[in-house]
């Protein structure tokens, strides 16, 4: 939150109004005129993605299938986490793909209070009060190349929005290829053995144990990283670990959400696999 921000929320509605007409309220993002602080109409931050979703994975569900049933993916391999909340979809066009876009590769640090803040949100619904954050590592050569790391500054800001405390309770052992450009199969490959507890395991492993725990990151694709991350946090003690990230992306290959696909027979494959029929 700016001084600006801070003074507006310590006056009087008509003081405010006097400081808005010299000072207007301006987009965290881009800087045009807002409304309410944060950002203009053109670059509004969702409150949830559209349309029927996976409570576990929150992946679009075909046209038929109710919201909240569980999908054909989650239900064939079930993921490593438990559920995912996410703001919005990253796809062209979205607001939010700016917000995270400017974030990760325009050196936008100062975008991770006001997208860590929107998570908070969710994650009061959601979260047990004595919930853990964990952020999803960075590797120390990509952060030292990008000069941060977005995902602790996300779980920070959404920490300080919940009240809910952040640990750092692992790291990545490897270096990995960007995920952006492999396949599910290779992007589950990829990060295969890639994280570790950190240097502090029994630190940590006291702080964890029994505990719900939300790994907090930008965008999940095919939640091959947030499962192997709750790999690590469930051999250090944690009860149960869900994923809150800024946005959901659709694997390469998969349908972008609302697109009206009909796939309430692969629906219906998926249920007889899960239940042992041939």
């Amino acid at each position: 939150m700016g001084i600006l921000d801070t003074l507006r929320s310590s006056l009087g509605e008509s003081t405010r109004d006097l400081l808005d007409a010299i000072y207007p309220p301006r987009c965290r993002l881009c800087g045009a005129t807002a409304p309410d602080s944060l950002a203009c109409d053109a670059h509004t931050l969702p409150d949830g993605p559209p349309g029927a979703r996976c409570p576990r994975c929150a992946a679009p569900l075909p046209r038929g299938i109710p919201d909240g049933r569980v999908c054909a993916d989650c239900r064939r391999r079930p993921p490593g986490f438990s559920r995912l909340i996410a703001l919005g979809d990253y796809r062209e066009g979205e607001p939010l793909r700016e917000w995270i876009l400017a974030l990760k590769h325009r050196r936008r640090p100062d975008l991770a209070l006001p997208l860590g803040l929107a998570l908070a949100e969710r994650l009061r619904r959601e979260a047990q009060p004595d919930a853990l954050l964990v952020p999803v590592p960075l590797h120390r050569w990509r952060r030292i190349e990008r000069g941060y790391d977005q995902a602790l500054l996300l779980a920070r800001a959404a920490g300080e929005g919940s009240d809910l405390r952040v640990a750092r309770a692992q790291r990545r052992s490897r270096s990995t290829t960007a995920q952006g450009a492999l396949g599910s199969v290779s992007r589950a490959a990829n990060v295969r053995g890639a994280f570790a507890p950190s240097r502090r395991a029994s630190r940590h492993r006291r702080r964890l144990e029994g505990r719900e725990v939300w790994l907090v990151d930008d965008v999940v694709t095919s939640g091959a990283t947030a499962s192997e991350c709750a790999r690590v946090l469930r051999r250090l003690g944690a009860a149960r670990v869900g994923v809150l990230a800024l946005a959901r992306a659709a694997p390469a290959g998969q349908p972008p959400a609302d697109d009206g696909t009909e796939d309430v027979a692969g629906e219906r494959a998926a249920d007889a696999a899960a239940d042992g029929a041939p």
